[in-house]
């Protein structure tokens, strides 16, 4: 396992995230990372299961073009949390995407052993990103709310892990439910 975050490697797809759409979350965070005044290697602060700082691997190729291309910025802020989430996934667990959830399942992805060429469903991820936290916006105020929305599968009795990210101050919780 490599010990920093390497962004660009979710460009290569996951069994559940074809190449193409992949490389749609990766320029949404690049350009997030760009905006927020990031540079490569910064440090990712992440609280939740494990506690310590990741230093992050990205290219900032940021134009006009891509700046045209992402001006709704909570759809940037929401597909960057994507990317960081799912590459973070892969890193702190056993498991890869294997699939999108359908909306009102409670979460985004389904989760399976990376090894697993059946790609059996082992665990749910639920994924939130905010640009910058306000009093009424904080990381703590969203997993509270995330864990309540991921009840809504509980019934599988599969694990949750909620990921939320915080552009700002590039900070993240990673937490299993």
């Amino acid at each position: 396992m490599k010990d920093y975050l390497d962004l660009p490697s979710i460009k290569e797809g996951m069994p559940g995230m074809h190449r193409d759409l992949a490389s749609h979350y990766y320029s949404a965070c690049m350009t997030t990372l760009h905006r927020s005044g990031h540079k490569d290697w910064d440090f990712l602060h992440l609280d939740g299961n494990s506690k310590r700082d990741i230093p992050i691997h990205w290219d900032d190729y940021f134009d006009d073009e891509i700046d045209r291309s992402w001006k709704e910025i909570n759809y940037c802020t929401d597909h960057a949390a994507v990317c960081i989430s799912c590459v973070l996934a892969v890193h702190e667990t056993d498991y890869t995407i294997i699939e999108r959830s359908c909306k009102g399942d409670g979460f985004d992805y389904w989760m399976g052993y990376k090894d697993d060429i059946l790609f059996n469903r082992v665990a749910r991820l639920e994924i939130s990103g905010i640009l910058k936290e306000a009093t009424t916006n904080t990381i703590e105020k969203r997993l509270n709310i995330k864990k309540k929305q991921t009840e809504q599968s509980d019934s599988s009795c599969l694990p949750a892990y909620i990921s939320i990210i915080e552009f700002s101050k590039l900070k993240a919780i990673f937490v299993e439910k």
